[in-house]
């Protein structure tokens, strides 16, 4: 094994010490390391379902206005330095050992998890590259969440709904709460679309703090243009007709959190200063070209076997709901699921959502104690009336599927889509 190998197998192994939700271990990471979250500007973001999409967005309008741009997203498909992007590449595997060889004595110390060193890597990486802007993603919840040490230049929630339930509470409110934990005193706050009883929590929260609110529904209006394009209009912005890079009609309302966000900071005259190529033109270019910007992957991507493939990250009910809707919406029907889930994850809303287009699920059970095994999976699909399968392996699932006629939907977990685009990428 290689230096890099080691290292990703040190960090790795520091999931075994589980997650510590508290600020206390990445403050004094980060204060053994120089403080780098102090050196650069910030966008935070926290949300249940599309933060990665909506970072991504606000990510590529950054780049194309031509500003150094870092990016941090959890978690990662095929390769772990998915997650610390700059201007869409990934951090190197040289650089990446240097860093974890740099804080390993204080994240022993401390006893450490993974994603406070990954955290502390990321910042670290951010500042060593003087980068213009960061938009970063939390990793769960927001309170709590080692990425909530920043001071950004705005706090983004982009919705809320039940999920993790065991670490973030029972009720949307609580959920609410901790994902409320990112706004700032006095720093705007970005609401995409959500249920009245977390926005109301969100609105307490940003009260107390006296954050400005900026509510993306009554800050853009999103005008359906031909071909998919829709114009993104605020009293600061103008698109003109775009398709956003990213499938799926709720990616038109990520698309839409990132604009409000963008709008809102534009109304401060230093931000203008800071960034004055902020303008219609990067805006539409961002979205339109976020994939290719930032390489974000396994969002109703189309992958592999004469395009019979699409894969999506979709892993709670309210995630499936969207990615199914689009589908439907686009005419797709009786299609062959290969789905796999985790064993925390509410399972048969997401069966009943894939119901819906499902001629039949192919139970998959993805490389990671995490996962529910696949007869687990089939059983409770067929309980729904759903005709299933259990395959064992994604890779497994993936041959089994190409055997059938028609359109494949891999989807429920990003560890699935992960070893779909491995297995895709050696088979294809």
């Amino acid at each position: 094994m290689n230096e890099f190998g080691r290292t990703i197998a040190y960090l790795y192994g520091l999931q075994g010490r589980g997650m510590k939700f508290g600020l206390s271990n990445i403050r004094a990471l980060l204060k053994s390391a120089g403080n780098p979250e102090r050196s650069f500007r910030s966008i935070h973001v926290a949300g249940t379902n599309g933060k990665g999409s909506t970072c991504s967005f606000l990510a590529s309008v950054f780049m194309e206005a031509g500003y150094k741009t870092g990016l941090y997203t959890s978690p990662h498909l095929v390769r772990f330095t998915e997650r610390i992007r700059i201007d869409g590449r990934e951090i190197s595997d040289r650089r990446l050992v240097r860093y974890v060889e740099a804080i390993r004595p204080a994240v022993e110390s401390r006893h450490a998890t993974f994603f406070e060193a990954t955290t502390c890597v990321a910042f670290q990486y951010f500042a060593d590259e003087a980068v213009d802007i960061a938009i970063i993603e939390t990793g769960l919840g927001g309170r709590l969440d080692s990425t909530n040490v920043l001071i950004p230049l705005a706090s983004v929630i982009t919705n809320i709904s039940l999920d993790h339930t065991e670490y973030l509470g029972s009720t949307i409110s609580a959920i609410a709460g901790e994902k409320g934990g990112i706004i700032k005193s006095r720093v705007p706050v970005v609401v995409g679309t959500m249920e009245e009883t977390a926005e109301r929590r969100i609105l307490r929260i940003a009260g107390r703090k006296r954050a400005p609110v900026i509510r993306a529904a009554d800050t853009v209006r999103v005008i359906p243009a031909r071909a998919g394009r829709s114009s993104f209009v605020t009293d600061r912005v103008r698109t003109g007709p775009v398709r956003p890079g990213l499938s799926g009609a709720h990616q038109t309302l990520n698309a839409g959190l990132a604009v409000a966000c963008l709008s809102g900071l534009m109304r401060s005259k230093a931000f203008r200063s800071r960034f004055p190529w902020i303008r219609n033109r990067s805006i539409r270019d961002g979205i339109r070209n976020v994939q290719q910007n930032t390489r974000l992957g396994g969002r109703l991507a189309v992958a592999g076997h004469g395009r019979r493939v699409i894969l999506d990250v979709a892993h709670n009910p309210a995630g499936m709901r969207a990615t199914i809707s689009s589908l439907l919406q686009k005419g797709a029907g009786h299609l062959t699921v290969v789905f796999g889930v985790m064993k925390d994850k509410d399972m048969v809303p997401m069966l009943r959502e894939i119901g819906r287009l499902a001629g039949t699920v192919v139970a998959v059970q993805p490389r990671t104690h995490r996962a529910r095994p696949a007869e687990s999976v089939t059983r409770a699909a067929r309980r729904l009336g759903i005709p299933s399968d259990p395959a064992g392996s994604v890779a497994a699932g993936i041959r089994k599927a190409l055997r059938r006629r028609g359109t494949i939907l891999v989807t429920g977990s990003h560890y699935v889509v992960g070893e779909a685009l491995e297995y895709l990428k050696k088979n294809t």
